[in-house]
């Protein structure tokens, strides 16, 4: 069984983690598999328009394995966080697409954030997220401390790391760490059409704004400004650029091509 299906078309690349009986644990086997799947998407030669990460299963992804949990830092087979799992994150934060991550069931330790990778988070409604890093006595990986807070605020990111509650799919979505809930029996449907409707979009453009998002962390204000002239002058010189403006004299809906 492959630890990661890999599944191409329509512009689009899902990756579903497909170690179900863990609920998609981060086995030694499942990290380089992901991590080569990444490495894929992330591959210049390829097209895509549109990256959804997803757990095959009741599960999205249940964290790390025993190896990791020990304190060791290494899951087994040489993985570990700074060679697998964080340059997965690294190479999810450059991606020149967006990325739909859909939590179709718990997302728990670095499960959590990978969840948070995406640009687009949307949930099943039976989903939930947990931070299970102090429930084993560890600190946490994958991103977590710096992605969480930004998102959540302070406080809240505080009690879910320090105190290792459960966060149910609608408490996310009020929180804003979901952008939408679906229920269980609809979510491979709306997902699908989340992604078709992501990658039918200006890519380059798509790709220039979570660029920028990322980037707004760290910026200062000027160099925002700074930063938004150099890339908007860039994106008027693409193919869609000038789609969009052709359509809108036309008074059509644009066709992109993702040029």
């Amino acid at each position: 069984m492959d630890p990661v299906l890999v599944d191409e078309g329509d512009d689009i690349l899902t990756l579903t983690l497909n170690e179900p009986d863990t609920l998609n644990a981060m086995s030694a086997t499942l990290a380089q598999a992901f991590l080569e799947a990444v490495e894929f998407a992330a591959d210049p030669a390829q097209s895509f328009r549109c990256l959804v990460i997803t757990g095959a299963g009741r599960g999205f992804c249940s964290g790390g394995n025993v190896g990791m949990m020990r304190g060791d830092g290494d899951g087994g087979g040489g993985i570990r966080l700074a060679t697998h799992h964080h340059r997965v994150m690294q190479l999810l934060r450059d991606l020149p697409y967006p990325i739909v991550t859909a939590v179709n069931g718990p997302a728990a330790g670095l499960g959590f954030s990978y969840a948070l990778a995406g640009d687009l988070i949307v949930a099943a409604r039976s989903a939930f997220f947990l931070a299970a890093f102090r429930n084993v006595g560890v600190t946490p990986d994958g991103g977590l401390t710096w992605t969480l807070p930004r998102i959540v605020g302070w406080a809240r990111a505080k009690e879910l790391l320090l105190l290792g509650n459960r966060l149910g799919a609608e408490q996310a979505l009020e929180w804003g760490l979901v952008s939408r809930v679906i229920d269980d029996e609809h979510f491979a449907d709306a997902v699908r059409e989340l992604a078709l409707q992501v990658a039918a979009g200006p890519t380059k453009a798509l790709g220039g704004i979570r660029s920028l998002l990322a980037e707004s962390w760290e910026n200062g204000f000027d160099a925002q400004l700074q930063a938004e002239e150099a890339l908007q002058l860039e994106a008027f010189t693409t193919a869609d650029a000038r789609e969009g403006a052709i359509a809108m004299l036309e008074k059509r809906k644009p066709r992109f091509e993702g040029r």
